[in-house]
């Protein structure tokens, strides 16, 4: 492909503003990058913790690390299958921080500390912004 006299090169993926919006007949999405930037941010937390209690450590999680794996998530047309490894990612991190196995269910241990799932949460920033677009004053004169 040629753009003037320069040429294109063709790819399957585009990376804009941290998101990776992938090649194809509808708009989609690859979550693969977010999850891998998501656990690197995880693994960092709980290499530099050791001693903290459970609760602490939870709340360092949810305000860094899931912030990487909630970035720009409510503004995507994800679909289930995405949004289920999303929350498969926020589960890892409950499982990992009071030593539950993998085929164990941590959902009581996560709604018991006041949280909510990624689908869930996802939701939950999806309303807040279509309020917030209702309720603004941006028009133009």
């Amino acid at each position: 492909m040629l753009l003037g006299d320069t040429h294109i090169q063709w790819t399957q993926s585009v990376k804009y503003l941290g998101v990776h919006v992938v090649f194809g007949k509808t708009l989609s999405f690859d979550v693969s990058p977010m999850k891998r930037t998501f656990y690197a941010a995880c693994n960092s937390i709980f290499a530099n913790t050791d001693g903290l209690d459970e609760m602490a450590l939870s709340s360092l999680q949810e305000a860094y690390s899931l912030s990487v794996l909630m970035y720009a998530a409510p503004a995507l047309h994800l679909n289930v299958k995405q949004t289920t490894e999303m929350n498969v990612c926020w589960n890892m991190v409950f499982r990992r921080i009071f030593q539950y196995n993998k085929w164990e269910s941590v959902r009581a241990v996560i709604d018991g500390c006041g949280r909510i799932d990624v689908r869930h949460l996802i939701l939950v920033r999806k309303i807040q912004f279509y309020r917030r677009i209702f309720y603004t004053n941006n028009c133009a004169t």
